[in-house]
């Protein structure tokens, strides 16, 4: 039980607020069963969101200053 109080909420992983969590319903776009979804994210190394942030700002970035290059 206390495991699962200190354990870190899928959304604050996700670094979206609940709200934005429980509407966009990530683990449907996944095709798994949100408690799945939620063990995985669990086991994500530390940074790794981040690091999947940053390059995704990186990537629209490079797109708003060079346009869509195919």
């Amino acid at each position: 039980m206390l495991k699962l109080l200190k354990q870190e909420k899928p959304w604050a992983i996700l670094k979206v607020s609940r709200r934005q969590y429980e509407t966009k319903r990530p683990w449907v776009t996944a095709n798994l069963p949100r408690k799945k979804f939620e063990e995985l994210l669990a086991m994500l190394p530390e940074g790794f969101i981040d690091h999947c942030h940053r390059d995704a700002e990186a990537e629209r970035l490079v797109e708003a200053i060079f346009g869509k290059v195919e």
